[in-house]
């Protein structure tokens, strides 16, 4: 079975237990000894139970920074036989992991499964059949994309029954927010599209992937095209999918600048799916980034109230309150965001920001480091280097923009991380250069241009007033 230990599952298989948040394997409740790399590959199987993992995808996973040979995964597979106890004489089968000839492994042991209710304390219950596993909370991520009794999935086709288990894998990775999630999140989407079942929810999916590395990896110009597209196929598949409406509402409050449309999808989606939580949190977000409080608030707020355990709704919320100027509660929320993930990102972003303009450097300049080693995304390295900037820092300063500046060459870097290192510099012209670029971008970061407090000490500067004024964004802003 599988018990979500907030987002870190525990796996258990027969006698054994693989605990992922204590990165151990257990019999009988005693540690079974194991190297990383054999852990590692027992995880990636684990994960992907009841399918076969390519060799070269388990390379990739385990081994992923090194060139290591064929070799060193068979004898990491043969360390895993001899911990579970296939390799013995007596044993002359395999009741774990299975060997496909010339292309991979596939673990065969039943995992069956239950989740964590949305009510702490609450007692666990069974959710789905024993391999879709990769759904996270399901009472705290909500929605029909996270609906896992298979209502949106035709039953009794082995094509759906595919479908459904490769977008749940989607999905839990899409959810992580990372680059590395969003891409093998929308690697998930496409594979389960290309089952052939005829389902909305891996379009949404992969939509929402291309839309928000549009915020951290790729230039909105190339991945909205490729979110609009997918969203338009889940609609013409289901038009009543709330989520893929939400999607729509967000494309066109930040790409399109045509706040009309996008309330209509908003509203829309809240009147097709009002129990989700999902819906209120993407009108509620546009309508912060927007700069309307008072109506963001009571919107993320209901999304929280559905769905008290997300930590993407809590850190959601928290960031409007930051922009809002309400740090103590901006605060709040990030903890509660970290008591749930402890390895959300985006929480400790928040967190140490809010830190920073409470006065306390050290404490953020700690959370904004850890931030930084759990994702590679170049506005969490920016809000680092405006911290270092600010706090007299500039030596670690200039080593983040330098490597920003690398990267910049060779993928996108959102410009929006370099006016933010600039700006803790004191570095006006090459800011202010770099937020016309940001202007130029059409993603969620014009959002923070106008709001966030580390630009307030160019609210008087008249050229960055007329950069704001001359985007079609801040007149829609208001």
């Amino acid at each position: 079975m599988i018990i979500m230990r907030g987002s870190q599952p525990v796996y258990d298989f027969k006698q054994f237990r693989l605990d992922a948040s204590e990165g151990v394997l257990l019999r009988g409740g005693r540690p079974v000894p194991l190297t990383l790399k054999a852990y590692a590959v027992l995880k990636v199987l684990v994960e992907n139970g009841g399918h076969l993992v390519p060799k070269h995808e388990l390379i990739s996973q385990v081994w992923p920074d090194a060139i290591v040979e064929e070799g060193n995964l068979t004898q990491a597979i043969s360390a895993l036989r001899k911990a579970l106890g296939e390799s013995h004489q007596s044993h002359p089968g395999h009741e774990y992991i299975e060997t496909v000839a010339r292309r991979g492994y596939r673990f065969i042991a039943p995992v069956n499964f239950y989740n964590e209710s949305a009510r702490p304390g609450a007692e666990t219950k069974i959710l789905t059949p024993p391999q879709d596993h990769f759904q996270a909370d399901q009472a705290e991520k909500g929605s029909r994309r996270d609906a896992i009794d298979g209502e949106d999935f035709a039953e009794g086709h082995a094509e759906e029954a595919e479908a459904q288990h490769l977008y749940l894998r989607g999905r839990y990775y899409c959810d992580k927010y990372t680059v590395e999630g969003l891409q093998k999140g929308a690697d998930y989407f496409r594979r389960a599209i290309k089952t052939g079942a005829d389902c909305a929810l891996p379009h949404s999916g992969l939509a929402e992937c291309y839309y928000r590395l549009a915020n951290i990896h790729l230039p909105p110009d190339e991945a909205i095209p490729k979110a609009r597209a997918a969203v338009i196929h889940a609609l013409k598949r289901d038009h009543t999918l709330g989520e893929a409406h939400s999607l729509l509402g967000l494309i066109h409050t930040f790409y399109d600048h045509e706040w009309p449309a996008a309330e209509n999808e908003f509203k829309s989606a809240i009147e097709l799916d009002r129990g989700s939580g999902f819906e209120y949190q993407r009108y509620g977000w546009a309508l912060g980034l927007l700069g309307r409080f008072e109506e963001a608030i009571p919107q993320l707020e209901r999304a929280q109230a559905l769905k008290p355990r997300s930590p993407l709704k809590r850190v959601g919320l928290g960031i409007v309150f930051y922009l809002a100027r309400r740090y103590e509660e901006a605060i709040a929320q990030a903890k509660i965001g970290l008591s749930l993930e402890t390895d959300f990102f985006a929480a400790r972003v928040l967190l140490g920001s809010a830190y920073l303009q409470q006065g306390r450097p050290s404490e953020a300049v700690a959370e904004l480091q850890k931030a930084s080693l759990l994702a590679n995304v170049s506005w969490t390295l920016g809000h680092l280097g405006y911290a270092y900037g600010v706090t007299g820092k500039r030596r670690l300063a200039l080593k983040i923009l330098r490597e920003l500046e690398k990267k910049a060459e060779r993928s996108y870097v959102s410009p929006y991380a370099f006016a933010l290192i600039h700006l803790g510099l004191d570095n006006r012209p090459q800011a202010l250069q770099m937020i016309q670029r940001t202007c130029e971008d059409r993603n969620e970061m014009l959002g923070f241009l106008k709001l966030t407090p580390e630009f307030d000490s160019l609210r008087s500067d008249q050229i960055f007033a007329r950069l704001l004024h001359r985007n079609r964004f801040f007149t829609m802003a208001g």
